[in-house]
């Protein structure tokens, strides 16, 4: 049982995740209206989305499977808000997500019924529902022992009974459910999730500067967008990796929470763990990187050009800014949102690569830094004046901060880019050799160790020649190749046996 559970958890998380963490209904599918009955619809993706019910003279609501033979998935922004004729409302199976406000302001609603297959709830969706503010709906827990412990748990076999509201003292629990929806809670100190809740609704604990430990059941499927937002004593979230969606901004602001035990495999946006204790620690950044195991998962605003390190896999959703970045071949899975803009973005890597599929199917423009020639620091495939002009600028501020620039800048790949290099590119441009000397491998004028190694680089097949001068410099017995005869030929003049 226990493993059929988890399968079918999966699947569920696997089919919803994208609305979770969009937390919401837009979608970049063609979409068209339609009304069916007494509900105005979208239809997207041959999915159905209820916008409005404009039903008079119910009192009783039935959300459907399907209308028309399509699938009814979603209930929208507001669909039912203000609603007062209302007074109970049938979720019917199939329906993942219930938007912001859907059934806010219904006064009537004392009853609501929601399937299994719920995986989203809005923030304030049954707002100021008659289900919502009848107090014996919400369940009161006083604090165990000394009440200055700030200790509450909660589970089965607790006595979550009905308690006289009236009789109540601080401190107190006070949560609400929806079925195995957690919708909204106040509380102090520790609060373990109740077993088989799978849900927590949007904004559940927003802004709640009391909560400072939350436990979660292995039943969890997601955590709604702002859930956790500002909720400051916040330093724990116990079993965060059984969930497989988190929401827009659901630990935003949680600037005490330093520790994220999120999954592998767990589906999220940048913005979700904005500001936590964990992104505010600057030992979990690397070169204005901010990794979450092999996951880029935030970048510096401030940096110039955003360089991913080699060995990361997946770029997560909101991750890169509007700047250059580049993306080593281990890349394997960059999220269609991971750009927070594309406008001025240039993406740098390896031909054939994944990252080179991604750039071309978003329209981004990519630079195969295998295929660059040596000068072209405006990577317009072309050596010219204007790659003269950039490399002096580059050159004049003592140090380059763009990688991408000083591997192809480096002209005497010397590791600098440098006035020696703008001299080279100079030199190139008025077709010029900047170096003839044979065995000169590195082009900077002196036969010396560094060209040995470099030589021996080239013939292992471990470095690659760049241009025609190298080659020449390169190929010291002229047979039209470089090999490892250029290499003894060049010992044997280094050890002064040969000229």
């Amino acid at each position: 049982m226990r493993k059929d559970g988890a399968e079918v958890k999966r699947v569920i998380s696997i089919i919803i995740s994208i609305a979770i963490i969009m937390c919401a209904f837009a979608s970049a599918m063609p979409s068209f209206a339609v009304n069916y009955s007494t509900f105005s619809c979208e239809i997207v993706d041959n999915e159905i989305i209820i916008v409005k019910y404009f039903g008079t003279g119910k009192t009783s609501v039935t959300v459907p499977t399907s209308l028309d033979g399509k699938p009814v998935v979603a209930i929208a922004d507001g669909a039912f808000k203000g609603n007062t004729e209302i007074i109970s409302v049938t979720v019917k199976s199939g329906v993942r997500d219930i938007g912001a406000s859907a059934f806010e302001d219904c006064i009537s609603l004392a009853t609501i019924s929601l399937p299994d297959t719920i995986t989203h709830i809005g923030e304030k969706a049954i707002y100021n529902t008659a289900y919502y503010n009848n107090k014996s709906n919400w369940k009161l827990k006083k604090t165990q022992g000394d009440s200055s412990s700030g200790k509450v748990e909660i589970g089965s076999g607790s006595g979550m009974g009905s308690i006289d509201w009236e009789d109540i003292s601080a401190p107190v629990l006070q949560y609400l459910y929806l079925g195995t929806n957690l919708i909204e809670i106040e509380l102090e100190g520790i609060y373990s999730v109740n077993y088989g809740t799978r849900v927590i609704a949007d904004g559940a604990f927003k802004g709640n500067a009391k909560a400072k430990d939350v436990g979660l059941p292995s039943s969890m499927v997601a955590i709604g967008c702002n859930a956790f937002e500002g909720c400051t004593s916040l330093e724990s979230v116990r079993n965060l990796n059984v969930v497989d969606c988190i929401g827009d901004n659901a630990f935003k602001d949680c600037t005490s929470l330093e520790t994220l035990n999120v999954s592998e495999t767990a589906n999220f946006n940048a913005n979700a763990i904005y500001n936590t204790g964990y992104y505010n620690n600057v030992e979990n950044w690397e070169n204005g990187v901010l990794y979450m195991g092999d996951r880029v998962v935030s970048t510096d605003t401030n940096s110039v050009e955003t360089i991913i390190k080699d060995g990361a896999t997946e770029i997560i959703g909101g991750a890169l800014n509007d700047k250059n970045v580049v993306i080593p071949a281990s890349v394997v899975n960059i999220a269609d949102n991971a750009f927070v803009s594309v406008e001025n973005v240039t993406i740098f890597g390896l031909s054939g690569t994944y990252t080179e599929s991604y750039a071309n199917e978003k329209n981004i423009p990519f630079v195969a830094l295998d295929a660059t020639i040596k000068g072209d620091v405006n990577f317009n495939g072309i050596l010219d004046e204007n790659d003269l002009e950039i490399l002096c600028a580059v050159s004049a501020l003592q140090k380059c901060e763009s990688y991408a620039i000083s591997l192809v800048g480096d002209m005497n790949e010397d590791g600098a880019v440098d006035g020696f290099d703008t001299i080279i590119l100079d030199l190139f441009l008025k077709d010029i050799p900047p170096s003839t000397l044979k065995g000169d491998a590195n082009g900077d004028g002196v036969l010396d160790n560094d060209d040995y190694q470099l030589l021996c680089l080239i013939s292992s097949g471990n470095e690659i020649v760049k241009n025609n001068f190298m080659f020449n410099r390169c190929d010291l017995n002229e047979d039209g190749a470089v090999d490892g005869f250029d290499v003894v030929y060049l010992d044997l003049i280094l050890n002064g046996l040969a000229i």
